[in-house]
């Protein structure tokens, strides 16, 4: 497989990745999980959501959680922040639903949020931007990969 825009984005900053190829394409943190072995929480959920001045930002919560809206609505100081169209996500990051990674996206200058509880993981895997494989990074250098990222709480408990 050639590299994708994910893996050249992480060497330019020098952080190092091991690529885990999919038994079969996986669009969710639990197939990932599954697929490679490791707890839900690793495979990061990186999704994309769309402010109401049409910006977007890139919000990572660790895959045993939801996204809270509320909560980044109110980290952002927007209440009306959505979950971005399929449409949308592909046109700004060039990945399609469920392959969306942290990095290596079509447009640049997107805002980036982490929640805390990602950088108390072992380990996290990301998307290599293919639903094929992923790419296992430490929570630090998931920081360093989005370019001004923000820590805060992003998350809650799935249901």
């Amino acid at each position: 497989m050639g590299k994708t825009m994910v893996m050249r984005a992480l060497e330019a900053k020098d952080i190092p990745y091991t690529y885990h190829e999919h038994v079969r394409k996986r669009y969710t943190a639990e197939g990932v999980a599954e697929d490679l072995d490791v707890p839900v929480a690793w495979v990061v959920k990186a999704m994309i959501v769309e402010r109401s001045k049409r910006d977007f930002a890139l919000v990572v919560v660790p895959g045993d959680k939801q996204l809270s809206l509320k909560k980044v609505a109110d980290a952002l100081g927007d209440k009306e922040v959505t979950l971005a169209s399929e449409r949308d996500v592909q046109r700004v990051t060039g990945f399609q639903v469920g392959a969306v990674s942290v990095a290596g996206f079509r447009r640049q200058g997107i805002a980036g949020y982490v929640d805390r509880g990602v950088l108390e993981l072992e380990k996290v895997i990301i998307s290599s931007g293919r639903p094929d494989a992923g790419l296992e990074v430490i929570p630090q250098d998931l920081l360093r990969a989005i370019a001004g990222a923000q820590v805060g709480d992003f998350a809650v408990s799935a249901s």
